[in-house]
């Protein structure tokens, strides 16, 4: 595939995603599949959520998801909608739609249901909860999402109320997973000649990604301990440092990274001692320490003492506004943003991608559609034919009907920490042969966090996959990895800048070895750029790239933090869904591609709108809280019972009408002025103050069930220790036992999506380091048993310690 070539071109998408999932059909249109966004005639709901352009009409929330598509109206209501949409549908290959379960049933319209007429079709349902169990039917909100997913029980400190992710944080979630969805069912289809329908739940996407939250829960209870289930805020181990004008988010991690910091400090007597260098102890004493890091580092400009730390190996980011991204010089040296006008007169800076593939952007084209602008156009088309296109790989082709989707598929990980093994994972958890690529001169942290070489929190990053135990600093070892790189279609990494081509594995040599090869790789800052040698972790990714400044209340106290590790887990699956871009780009016109995702352009990308809002108003993108523009009431609330909340939202007059249904219409809600959205926003400070004084005489579940009776969406705040036994999780599967050597029994997380021709998703244990280095050596690469047993003596493959 050459540089300029999108990789799905020739795919045609019929969009119907509405507020949920949206970024899907924007990713696939990146890609460049002809995407065509459908719409009632009054335009999507979407267009109606903020932030505005100064014309107060263009919706950018809609305008960023929506780039690169072009845009009908179809009244689904009618018959002759009903047609249109199906004759769309009869020459399209995939359809995205976010209906609630059942409602387009009456139009003849079930996803179910146009998946069994269009046999070809590959059907994506992107749905809060899924399409089947007792929430199906339930209200929900991005906000909402964030409750019951985790993510808000750990956002925050326990002074303050939980806090809300800036931006759409789980929908935008389930696009990138919805788009991911996609791709496999369209590998699929490559074997089998059929499409699917995808169910895809929101709740679910959001749940794994929240930093292993689930897998860790079960040995915390074995251990008799208490579960770590009320918010810590920013910890010992991501902690902020003010500096002279502004912050600092701070990591050590290895003894490398300490000694560093140490030799910057003066080299301390007091801190000399060999213990410093463990993180343990480091986190338990950071009383002592973090107050001389704090002196050390208070004089210093924010990205002065950044740079600085960087250069002597040492991980530390400056937390930047989003005014001062737009103009920082790494993301204007790498053109993160462009501009665009996206209304009359208004010219906007606008994140131009998430992803390169072979140095070629893969992200804005052309600008959003008004309400209805193809019509003409795609009314005068012939759709094109559904391509069938070469199976994936020649293993492909001798899977059955029944296999994995990805059946056949061999992925080579060389993932640390918390992305490029998320990556390999989602690979594995529909099918492929993934194989970790391992040693212990430099082993995944991930596995050594707890002093042995099993974790929970490796276990389900790395289920299902085989362990290549191999030292590539020896020359043999580097031989037979090369061999084994021979035989792949994917090599997922994470490594710092420069890493992959040290160990003499980097894409060009990749290419050279096998021309088919499609990769993806995934830096802090990207690979290119004036902070291309940066290195980091998901918590310095924060304050980098724009979401740590903005995830804060209006009080003007520094941000209180997570200890969640967000963007890596939405990284990896941005790795996965790059390398099967590059795969499907590879089948259609031959040769291997090379996918780069910056992590921090990732974050900054799914904080478009906000960027743009404020290139158009500069100054205007700064922290709310737990407020939004979209109404109010709106928020997080304090329920009975200690450390107890849960999350409402009234998004129109309807909504409106019915909390004061559930609260029982108490005479203060009984205001005319509140019966308009403006009025309400204009309020919002007593009106969350009543909602407040009704929430708190009911627990979080008594909240939620008297909301959505009434069709509000309104849920409890949940922790992974509520995931254990909520019935929504449970009624699809969502909580996995696995017998896990060297953790023992885990609940981990299940599937989020599940496809009608698809088996269940299989999930096995975390391999040991090295455990299949054997079987893979004799077996796939036919080398001798004596000759493997000579390189292992040797140290250039490596097997589990107890063998």
């Amino acid at each position: 595939m050459s540089a300029n070539e999108l990789p799905l071109k020739g795919l045609r998408v019929i969009d119907s995603a509405d507020v949920k999932g949206e970024l899907a059909g924007r990713l696939l249109a990146d890609f460049g599949a002809d995407v065509i966004r459908v719409e009632p005639p009054g335009g999507a709901a979407s267009r109606r959520l903020p932030p505005f352009a100064p014309d107060g009409d263009t919706s950018l929330y809609f305008a960023f998801r929506n780039f690169n598509k072009r845009g009908i109206t179809v009244d689904v209501a009618t018959a002759e909608g009903q047609a249109r949409l199906q004759e769309l549908l009869a020459g399209a290959d995939v359809w995205i739609e976010s209906s609630k379960p059942g409602s387009l049933a009456p139009f003849g319209l079930d996803p179910r249901a146009v998946s069994d007429r269009f046999p070809h079709l590959v059907v994506l349902s992107v749905t809060d909860f899924g399409q089947e169990g007792p929430y199906a039917r339930f209200e929900a909100t991005d906000e909402v999402i964030q409750a019951m997913s985790g993510h808000l029980a750990a956002s925050g400190i326990p002074e303050k109320p939980p806090l809300l992710i800036p931006g759409a944080f789980a929908y935008d979630a389930a696009g990138v997973v919805g788009a991911l969805a996609v791709l496999i069912g369209l590998v699929a289809r490559r074997r089998t000649g059929r499409g699917q329908h995808l169910d895809l739940s929101a709740l679910e996407a959001a749940i794994q990604l929240n930093t292993w939250q689930l897998a860790n829960m079960r040995p915390t209870l074995d251990a008799g301990l208490d579960p770590p289930i009320v918010r810590s805020g920013t910890t010992v181990v991501y902690p902020l440092f003010e500096t002279a004008d502004g912050f600092i988010t701070m990591v050590i991690l290895s003894p490398r990274q300490w000694y560093a910091m140490w030799e910057w400090l003066g080299r301390p007597e007091a801190f000399a001692d060999e213990m410093w260098s463990q993180a343990l102890t480091r986190m338990m004493n950071g009383d002592v320490l973090n107050p001389v890091i704090a002196e050390h580092f208070a004089t210093m400009g924010m990205e002065e003492a950044a740079a600085e730390a960087q250069r002597r190996g040492v991980v530390v980011t400056p937390m930047l506004k989003p005014s001062d991204i737009l103009v920082n010089e790494h993301y204007v040296s790498r053109d993160t943003f462009v501009p665009v006008e996206v209304a009359a007169g208004a010219s906007a800076s606008v994140a131009s991608g998430f992803m390169e593939i072979n140095r070629h952007r893969q992200g804005f084209r052309f600008p959003a559609p008004a309400v209805g602008q193809h019509d003409a156009d795609v009314a005068g088309e012939t759709a094109p034919g559904s391509p069938a296109g070469p199976p994936a790989s020649e293993a492909a082709t001798g899977a059955g009907p029944e296999a994995q989707p990805l059946a056949g598929l061999r992925v080579l990980d060389f993932g640390h920490g918390g992305v490029g093994v998320e990556g390999g994972r989602m690979l594995a958890e529909y099918g492929a042969d993934v194989i970790k690529i391992e040693t212990r001169t430099y082993p995944d942290f991930m596995r050594l966090v707890t002093g042995t070489e099993m974790t929970p929190s490796f276990a389900s990053s790395s289920r299902t996959k085989r362990s290549f135990g191999v030292n590539s600093k020896i020359p043999e070892g580097l031989a037979v990895l090369k061999e084994l790189v021979k035989t792949a279609d994917i090599v997922i990494e994470n490594n710092s800048t420069g890493t992959m081509d040290a160990m003499g594995v980097g894409y060009e040599t990749l290419k050279e070895l096998n021309p088919n090869v499609c990769m993806a790789s995934s830096q802090l800052m990207g690979s290119t750029g004036a902070y291309a040698d940066w290195i980091g972790y998901g918590p310095t990714i924060q304050t980098v790239g724009g979401i740590k400044y903005l995830w804060n209340f209006t009080d003007g106290d520094p941000p209180p933090g997570s200890n969640a590790i967000h963007p890596d887990h939405l990284a990896g699956r941005l790795c996965a869904l790059g390398a099967l871009a590059a795969l499907l780009g590879r089948d259609e016109r031959g040769a291997g591609a090379h996918a780069e995702i910056s992590q921090a352009e990732a974050l900054v990308n799914t904080l478009g709108d906000l960027f743009m809002a404020e290139s158009l108003r500069p100054g205007s993108v700064q922290p709310v809280g737990n407020d939004s523009d979209q109404g109010a009431p709106w928020g997080v609330f304090q329920c009975a019972g200690e450390q107890q909340w849960c999350v409402i939202c009234v998004r129109h007059d309807a909504d409106w009408v019915a909390i004061k249904q559930a609260m029982g219409n108490p005479a203060w809600a009984d205001e005319p002025r509140w019966d308009t959205a403006a009025g309400r926003l204009a309020d919002r400070v007593a009106i969350n103050a009543g909602v407040a004084r009704w929430t708190a005489g009911l627990s979080p579940q008594e909240t939620q069930e008297a909301c959505q009776a009434e069709g509000v969406p309104g849920a409890a705040m949940l922790t992974a220790l509520d995931h254990l036994t909520d019935p929504q999780l449970a009624a699809r599967g969502f909580q996995v036992e696995v017998d896990q050597p060297g953790a023992g029994t885990l609940i981990l997380e299940g599937p989020c999506f599940y496809g009608s021709e698809m088996p269940t998703p299989p999930i096995a244990p975390a391999p040991l380091l090295g455990e299949h280095t054997r079987e893979i050596c004799e077996q796939d690469l036919g080398i001798p048993p004596e000759e493997v047993t000579r390189l292992i003596t040797l140290g250039a493959l490596e097997i589990p310690l107890d063998t």
